[in-house]
């Protein structure tokens, strides 16, 4: 029914508010990173290509 507040001790130390925004950024700059590297393990891990041809019949043809 009602919020209680935490304590904080006296010697405790609060981190700075910036800490939180590192991170942060540190979290995306991680899962660009990631992403980047797989979409290049995409390329070179892809196949080769090659040409696929299918013959028709006469009726397609004309």
């Amino acid at each position: 029914m009602f919020r209680r507040r935490r304590r904080r001790s006296s010697f405790a130390r609060r981190s700075p508010p910036q800490a939180r925004l590192v991170i942060i950024g540190a979290g995306v700059v991680a899962i660009l990173a990631l992403f980047i590297f797989f979409i290049r393990q995409a390329d070179v891990l892809a196949p080769q290509p090659h040409e696929i041809s299918a013959d028709l019949p006469d009726a397609f043809k004309q």
